[in-house]
């Protein structure tokens, strides 16, 4: 929810380009990662990529949201909290979410803990895409965690 409204859904588009819609999602979710510290992983970046009443389904463009995107992602960085690498947005918007692009400067900026999620609210969609997200995260990361109380767990891939 973004200034009362959920994102996936038609009124939250009303009266927004998207660049707009995207962009006050994003000032929205770099609120809360300033002002929150009882989480680990951020997960859903770019969820707003997916969404049903998108107008016009795409990856968030890093180039066109760059300030807002680096600050959420120096923000985890410097907390010591995780990006999540979701796999849903493969065949809903084309790409990862967010897409490979943000998850390489989360890494530029300091960031280590870096999750897969599959976001499946079906059987057969669980760990979709997990293989070729593990290859990505290989070459940037070298690892993927997992957490346990709480704690990350570094996997080397």
């Amino acid at each position: 929810f973004v200034d009362g409204l959920d994102v996936y859904f038609q009124p939250w588009w009303e009266g927004k380009t998207v660049p707009q819609a995207e962009r006050r999602y994003l000032e929205n979710t770099l609120e809360c990662v300033q002002n929150h510290d009882d989480f680990d992983v951020l997960a859903h970046l770019t969820y707003i990529s997916k969404c049903r009443c998108h107008p016009a389904p795409r990856p968030v463009p890093y180039e066109e949201h760059r300030e807002v995107l680096d600050e959420i992602l120096r923000v985890l960085a410097q907390k010591g909290k995780g990006l999540e690498m979701n796999t849903s947005g493969v065949d809903r918007c084309g790409d990862y979410l967010p897409p490979m692009e943000m998850v390489r400067r989360f890494r530029e900026l300091g960031g280590e803990i870096v999750t897969i999620g599959s976001d499946a609210h079906q059987s057969r969609r669980v760990g979709q895409y997990s293989k070729e997200a593990c290859e990505i995260l290989k070459d940037i990361f070298g690892h993927v965690c997992t957490f346990e109380d709480r704690k990350p767990i570094f996997h080397k891939l």
